[in-house]
């Protein structure tokens, strides 16, 4: 009995994992989204990751997903560009995903962020080696796999993201839904996700709430509720859960501030996880660039300061040649200005100084000089009287 039902166990992950084996289920936290989502390819300065994952540790010849992803924006962040590899092998099977996305990001401000983004996909499922039977003409489904017949689809997603909130939802598989109805095609899914960002001691910390939705078919769904907490962009960890008692534990590590080295636990709550085991999952990623709210935190106040600085200054900081231009030049920072009540533009004169009128004196009086001679007041002719003696 104990021999029968470790076989029993794998043969049931097997055929779970052959209906829904190109879904990877990573943990988002420290993985790239946009493999559900083609709309997050480039939506920030970009990334690339790799992580490994292994299914079922009690069980032998249990799955096995390697996943490479990169993505990076260019043309000033107004679109993105990435791509995702993904391989799983489940005993005998092995499945190949590979996909390329494009996003458009509509910069609102600083802030608000409207992405939308379209991918194609390519997917083959071959056998592993060799399987047990040789029969291939009698069945189908083995006959496919061995030839490594692939498929091809595209997906639509959009994101929408503001300064303490991201939300975003996936159209997958548009092909298979629309035009290609087989039923040897994978089937068509739908994902969706809200994110909270919420600042913590000045932007030091980040706490960040999290639930996603995925619908795999009529009959299939699941969801995931997390909660992770950033300290000081340095130790990440939070906790998740997903439908049918599922437990996730993750703890990150930023030894710089561009690298992330993760580990994931995965648990079922039930009965049935003391027989298959935990999954474990190792990531990496790497960040082109510093996405921090810390920083970006202290790079706003600092822009808000020197903007306030450059409002409130007096004439001569603007370096300004002429009055036409001094005013010019006022009207362009007066936007920026933080108060409402230094919006006129003429109170902005009022730190610049006069100098006070000067004083009429009448002390000293300069005595004009005459060419040739040196005027003397004393010797003044007296002026002729009209009446003579």
């Amino acid at each position: 009995m104990k021999r029968i039902l470790p076989t029993l166990i794998l043969f049931f992950a097997l055929v779970v994992c052959v209906s829904a084996q190109d879904i990877p289920l990573f943990t988002q936290k420290l993985t790239n989204s946009f493999i559900y989502n083609p709309a997050l390819a480039g939506h920030t300065f970009g990334s690339i990751t790799y992580a490994y994952r292994q299914n079922y540790s009690n069980v032998p010849g249990a799955p096995q997903n390697h996943f490479l992803s990169f993505h990076a924006p260019f043309a000033k962040h107004k679109f993105g560009t990435g791509f995702n590899l993904y391989q799983e092998d489940v005993n005998f099977i092995r499945n190949t995903y590979a996909s390329g996305a494009f996003a458009y990001h509509l910069h609102f401000n600083k802030f608000n962020i409207l992405s939308a983004g379209v991918s194609a996909e390519y997917n083959v499922m071959r056998l592993n080696g060799m399987s047990n039977t040789s029969s291939f003409e009698v069945d189908p489904v083995l006959s496919q796999l061995q030839n490594g017949d692939p498929t091809y689809d595209f997906s639509f997603g959009m994101n929408y993201q503001t300064r303490y909130v991201k939300t975003g939802f996936a159209i997958n598989r548009l092909s298979t839904a629309w035009i290609n109805k087989d039923g040897n095609n994978l089937s068509n899914y739908f994902s969706g996700y809200v994110q909270g960002m919420i600042p913590i001691r000045s932007g030091d910390d980040m706490l960040e709430p999290y639930i996603a939705f995925r619908k795999f078919s009529e009959t299939n769904d699941t969801y995931d509720i997390g909660l992770y907490y950033t300290y000081n962009n340095k130790i990440i960890a939070g906790a998740a859960m997903r439908k049918g008692q599922v437990f996730n534990a993750t703890l990150g590590i930023r030894p710089t501030k561009k690298l992330t080295l993760g580990y994931s636990r995965e648990m079922i709550g039930s009965s049935l996880g003391g027989f298959v085991g935990a999954a474990n999952e190792i990531s990496i990623r790497f960040d082109f660039n510093d996405q921090t709210y810390k920083e970006r935190f202290r790079a706003d106040y600092k822009n808000a300061l020197a903007y306030r600085r450059k409002t409130l200054s007096p004439e001569a900081k603007y370096s300004a040649r002429n009055p036409k231009q001094l005013k010019s030049r006022q009207k362009k920072l007066t936007p920026y200005s933080p108060n409402n009540r230094y919006q006129n533009v003429k109170k902005l004169s009022m730190n610049k100084k006069v100098s006070a009128p000067k004083k009429k004196s009448y002390n000293n009086r300069k005595s004009p000089v005459k060419k040739g001679k040196i005027y003397n007041p004393r010797h003044k002719k007296k002026a002729p009287s009209r009446y003579k003696k």
